[in-house]
């Protein structure tokens, strides 16, 4: 039996452990896993660690732990064992994307919602935003400011997005240089829950130029 569990979107450098209790079932004796790309088993090129049994709750390896998994459709399955030798599995859909804002219509809602905020920025403003991931333990926190892919955070960004606790400061956008009219993405990756988690948000940013109306 096969069974669809969810969706996982993630972005290129995140990582991901999930974990599935299973109803009805007193306790799993083994488990496997596969990631597939299409068919071709990539789970030792991207996935570190191994799965895991507890109770009736199988829990993936790290998803993303040994390389930065790039862009594409994968699925992750999880196959548990039970002691009467029955084996059933269950996935996941999973989606990765670039830090790039070309590719950032219509991501699907199943999963978590990536889009912190859409902000105007007028041609010569500059400003820092702070963020607040309620509980989590960041350990590290990268950030970009990008046109599409081109990275652009050292043409106009000053400072750099720190952490503390559960709160993150970004760039200040427009620090160093007045940014063009655009449509810009400022991408906030953070490293949390011992390291078992990296996750990636981002802003969108229109900047506008200053004039009349026309």
């Amino acid at each position: 039996m096969q069974k669809y569990v969810g969706f996982i979107l993630l972005f290129e450098g995140d990582k991901r452990r999930v974990k599935l209790p299973v109803k009805g079932t007193d306790s799993f004796d083994t488990v496997t896993e596969a990631f597939m790309q299409g068919g071709t088993d990539v789970t030792a090129t991207y996935n570190s660690d191994a799965p895991a049994v507890l109770g009736n709750m199988l829990m993936s390896s790290l998803i993303g732990g040994n390389a930065s998994i790039p862009h594409g459709n994968y699925r992750l399955y999880l196959s548990g064992k039970l002691s009467n030798q029955n084996i059933y599995s269950y996935y996941w859909d999973v989606l990765v994307l670039p830090k790039d804002g070309s590719f950032l219509e219509n991501i699907p809602d199943e999963d978590y919602g990536p889009l912190i905020a859409e902000l105007v920025l007028f041609e010569g403003d500059n400003w820092s935003k702070t963020v607040i991931l309620p509980g989590a333990d960041i350990s590290a926190v990268t950030a970009v400011f990008k046109l599409d892919s081109e990275d652009k955070t050292s043409a106009y960004c000053s400072n750099a997005a720190t952490y503390t606790n559960d709160e993150i400061t970004t760039h200040t956008i427009g620090g160093l240089a007045t940014v063009p009219a655009g449509t810009y993405c400022y991408f906030i990756t953070a490293t949390y829950n011992n390291s078992e988690a990296v996750t990636t948000f981002f802003f969108k940013i229109n900047a506008i130029p200053k004039q009349g109306i026309l």
